[in-house]
């Protein structure tokens, strides 16, 4: 239960920017919500995975590694965009 916690703040922060992308490529508002909360609990079905099973772990923190860093250059990528533009 500790890494849930510890994951709080960043995994509230991934889910975020998850639900903004996809409501970017068209999803409604309306259904932002339930994406949101769909994404929290698949989040936490995975942490808690993660400890019964170490090896789920390693594949955990390589993929949410990897989303982390993906939504972190697509943010460096149209905020670079949109100072240059202007």
């Amino acid at each position: 239960m500790g890494e849930l916690i510890v994951l709080g703040v960043p995994g509230a922060a991934i889910i975020v920017a998850l639900v903004e992308l996809a409501k970017r490529y068209g999803l409604a508002s309306r259904w932002s919500v339930l994406l949101a909360v769909g994404l929290g609990i698949g989040l936490a079905v995975v942490l808690q995975l993660a400890e019964i099973h170490p090896q789920v772990a390693v594949w955990a923190q390589v993929v949410l590694g990897g989303v982390i860093l993906g939504l972190s250059a697509s943010g460096l990528y149209s905020g670079g965009k949109a100072i240059t533009s202007k």
